[in-house]
C-alpha cells in the first residue's frame, strides 16, 4: 500500500486512542509502562508522532505485563482486545498488542494468519538480564524460544540462518515446539526484573537480542507530552535512545522519511463493510 499522509494520520489517531486506553488501565492498576523506540523519539523530538511514523511502541517490565494481562480481563473497555499467543492462538509474536475491534490493519507478514487484524499498539515486554557470564546463554535461549513460538524459518538474515532455523524446526513436532518454547521462556525469565542492574527487550530483530539497558534508566518513568496528552517515558530517555539509535535528534534523509511497516489493507469501521 502506497504511503498516504491523510490515511496515516487517521491510523495515528486510532493508535493514540488505543494508547490512551492502555494508559488508563496502567494508571488504575499501578502498572509501569514507557513510550519506546520511534514513539519515544517522536515524544522528545516532535512532542508527538514522528510525522511519517505508523505505529506506537510501548515497553513494559515483565512483572507489570503480568499485572496488565490480569487487569485487561476487567478493566479493558469493550471494543478493545488484548492480543497474545494465549488470547489469539495463531498470533505467534513475542510482542503483545492491544487492538481495536471493528478496524483493520493487515500487515504483509501476518496477512495469512487467522488473528485479530485490528489497528493496534505494540507492547514490548522487558526482562531482567542475566549476569554477564550467562548473558549469551540467555540470548541463545531467547532466540530459540522466539523461533519455536513463531514456528517459521527466519527470514531476511541470509540463506544460512534460514536453513539452520528450518532444520531446528523440523526436529520437533508441533507439541514438542510448544513445550520447548515454554521451558525456554521459564529459563530466560528467571532473573527478576527489579533485582537486575540491566534489562533486555527482545523485539525479534537480531539487533534487539544484542542490546541491554541499565534498569535505572527507566526508573518509574516521568510524564511527557505526546500529541494532545501525556504518557510515561523513561527517566533517562536520552541514555535509552542513544543505546538504540545513537544521535536520535538527527533527522533521517528525506527519502527515508516514510512508514516502515508493509500494510496491505486498512479500514476504520469493518462493521460497515
Amino acid at each position: 500500500m502506497d504511503y498516504d499522509v491523510e490515511l496515516m494520520k487517521k491510523v495515528q489517531d486510532v493508535q493514540l486512542e488505543i494508547a490512551g486506553v492502555i494508559k488508563n488501565v496502567c494508571e488504575k492498576n499501578g502498572i509501569r509502562y514507557f513510550l519506546a523506540y520511534g514513539t519515544l523519539i517522536g515524544a522528545i523530538r516532535h512532542d508527538g508522532f514522528i510525522p511519517w511514523d505508523d505505529d506506537i511502541d510501548i515497553m513494559m517490565p515483565y512483572p507489570d505485563l503480568l499485572k496488565f494481562e490480569e487487569a485487561c480481563k476487567t478493566d479493558l473497555p469493550q471494543g478493545y482486545f488484548y492480543q497474545s499467543p494465549e488470547t489469539d492462538p495463531e498470533y505467534r509474536l513475542s510482542i503483545m498488542r492491544v487492538c481495536k475491534d471493528n478496524t483493520l490493519l493487515i500487515e504483509k507478514e501476518t496477512a495469512d494468519k487467522k488473528i485479530h487484524h485490528g489497528i493496534f499498539v505494540d507492547i514490548y515486554p522487558m526482562y531482567g538480564a542475566a549476569p554477564k557470564n550467562k548473558r549469551k546463554i540467555q540470548i541463545f535461549r531467547a532466540m530459540k524460544r522466539a523461533l519455536y513460538l513463531l514456528d517459521e524459518p527466519v527470514k531476511n538474515h541470509g540463506a544460512l540462518m534460514r536453513a539452520g532455523s528450518s532444520f531446528l524446526l523440523k526436529l520437533k513436532t508441533k507439541k514438542g515446539k510448544a513445550r520447548a518454547q515454554k521451558k525456554l521462556f521459564e529459563k530466560i525469565t528467571r532473573f527478576p526484573y527489579d533485582e537486575c542492574d540491566e534489562v533486555v527487550c527482545w523485539s525479534g530483530s537480531m539487533k534487539s537480542f544484542k542490546l541491554s539497558y541499565k534498569r535505572e534508566w527507566f526508573g518509574n518513568g516521568v510524564m511527557h507530552k505526546f500529541e494532545n496528552t501525556e504518557f510515561m517515558i523513561p527517566e533517562n530517555y536520552d541514555a535509552v535512545l542513544r543505546q538504540v539509535f545513537g544521535d536520535y535528534m538527527l533527522l533521517p534523509p528525506e527519502e527515508e522519511r516514510k512508514p516502515h511497516h508493509s500494510y496491505t489493507d486498512i479500514s476504520f469501521n469493518t462493521e460497515e463493510t
